[in-house]
C-alpha cells in the first residue's frame, strides 16, 4: 500500500500505517508546522564598521510538523488497542517515512506528505485518560522542509538514433562529428518550490547528457554505459550512481551544472555521444513550502 493510500478525505493524516482524523480512534484538534515557514539558513554577513549586512543565500532548515489529537475507544478493549497502535506507529529513531495528509490549503489541498521521523510524544495521563478520551500531542520533524505530492510522476524516453555530419545552429557556436538527438519530455512541477529529479539513464550509450531546455542547465557524464549498465542521477541528493550504488561522481564533466525543478514546465531532454537503444527514465514529485 502506497503512503497515504488509507487517506479518503480532508483532515485526516496517516504516518506508518496509522491514520489519524474522519473516522478514527483519532480525533485531530490541531495540525500545526505545514503553514509555516521552516527556519531559515542565512548566509548574510555582517559590515564592518557600517550599519546592516552584506546579503547572502537564504536556505531553508529542516520542518517540524506537529499534531494534537484526542484518543477514545468505546471499551477498555477498543481504548487499549488504540492506544497500542499509536505507540507501535510513533517509535523513534527508525527511518524518515511519509507524514501523508489532505489539508485545506495546504499543497493547493491535494493529498501531500513530508518525510519525517517522531521527535517528541506526550499522552496526558489525567482524568481524560481514565476516561478514554487523553489528548496526545506528537511531533515529527523532516530534515527535508518540502512538502511533497503524494503521486509521483515518472517520465521515459529514448536516444533517438544519432546522425553524423555537421551540426549549425542559430549561435555563432559549431559542432563537428556525431551527435545523439535526444527524447524530449515536460517534468511539470505543480508546486511553486524547486523539486529535486531522480533520472535513470539504461545504456549503451557514450556522454550522456540530461538537458534542462527551460532552465538551460546541462548535466554531462563522461563514461560509456554498456547494454545491461545503468546509473542513477539524483539532482536533489547530488549523486551519480553506476548500478545504483557505485559512486561515479568524479565522471560529471566541469561544465555541468545540478539543477531541481522549477515551478512549473521543464523541458527535459536526453541526449548522447553515441547510443543504440539507450534509455532514460524519470521520477518526481511536485514541492511547496
Amino acid at each position: 500500500m502506497a503512503v497515504g493510500d488509507l487517506i479518503t478525505s480532508d483532515w485526516e493524516l496517516e504516518y506508518n500505517g496509522l491514520l489519524m482524523g474522519g473516522d478514527t480512534a483519532y480525533s485531530l484538534s490541531t495540525v500545526s508546522g505545514l503553514l509555516d515557514l521552516p527556519d531559515i539558513k542565512s548566509g548574510d554577513q555582517g559590515r564592518l564598521r557600517r550599519h546592516g549586512l552584506h546579503a547572502g543565500d537564504d536556505f531553508l532548515g529542516g520542518r517540524a510538523v506537529t499534531v494534537e489529537f484526542e484518543v477514545y475507544g468505546e471499551d477498555d478493549a477498543a481504548f487499549e488497542a488504540a492506544m497500542e497502535s499509536l505507540l507501535d506507529a510513533t517509535v523513534p529513531a527508525g527511518p524518515e517515512i511519509g507524514l501523508a495528509f489532505q489539508l485545506p490549503g495546504v499543497a493547493d489541498g491535494t493529498k501531500a506528505l513530508v518525510y519525517a521521523r517522531p521527535r517528541k510524544r506526550s499522552v496526558n495521563m489525567d482524568t481524560s485518560y481514565l476516561y478514554k478520551l487523553p489528548t496526545v500531542t506528537v511531533e515529527f520533524f523532516a530534515v527535508d522542509p518540502r512538502i511533497y505530492s503524494s503521486q509521483e510522476s515518472s517520465s521515459a524516453v529514448a536516444v533517438a538514433t544519432t546522425s553524423g555530419g555537421l551540426e549549425f545552429d542559430a549561435s555563432p557556436d559549431l559542432t563537428f562529428g556525431t551527435t545523439g538527438e535526444g527524447g524530449t519530455f515536460n517534468a511539470e512541477n505543480a508546486g511553486h518550490f524547486p523539486a529535486g529529479i531522480t533520472f535513470r539513464i539504461d545504456g549503451p550509450c557514450s556522454n550522456p547528457r540530461i538537458v534542462n531546455q527551460t532552465l538551460d542547465k546541462t548535466i554531462e557524464i563522461d563514461m560509456t554505459l554498456a547494454a545491461g549498465e545503468y546509473i542513477l542521477v539524483d539532482t536533489a541528493d547530488r549523486t551519480v550512481l553506476l548500478g545504483g550504488t557505485a559512486s561515479r561522481y568524479s565522471t560529471l564533466t566541469a561544465d555541468s551544472e545540478w539543477f531541481d525543478l522549477g515551478s512549473g514546465d521543464n523541458d527535459i531532454k536526453f541526449r548522447a555521444s553515441t547510443s543504440s537503444g539507450a534509455t532514460m527514465t524519470a521520477t518526481w514529485r511536485s514541492a511547496w513550502v
